[in-house]
């Protein structure tokens, strides 16, 4: 599946979620999740949203992937100083350097 199929199918279930959200799951459907994990779910502007998929689309990585590490950076940022919360300040710091250097 090419780079365009994706997008566009992308487009048409956010556009569409509120009709699928009361789809009923059908039947050969099987659930999955990692242990002990849960969801969070949250509410952006459209143009936010827009902006945080084309990040990752642009680095290669679901968008709920670097949603986490945003999360969890900050919740490592709010616990106080230590050398996770550093590191991740240094590598979110190197990201962006390197793309406002191109």
């Amino acid at each position: 599946m090419n780079r365009k199929t994706v997008a566009a199918e992308i487009e048409a279930i956010q556009t569409d979620s509120t009709r699928l959200a009361y789809e009923p799951v059908p039947d050969s459907a099987e659930y999955s999740a990692l242990h002990d994990t849960t969801t969070l779910a949250l509410r952006l502007k459209r143009k936010d949203a827009d902006a945080i998929s084309a990040l990752a689309l642009a680095q290669g990585v679901p968008v709920s992937a670097l949603l986490r590490g945003w999360v969890l950076a900050g919740l490592l940022h709010e616990q106080g100083d230590n050398v996770g919360a550093t590191l991740s300040e240094l590598e979110q710091g190197l990201r962006r350097l390197r793309k406002a250097l191109g």
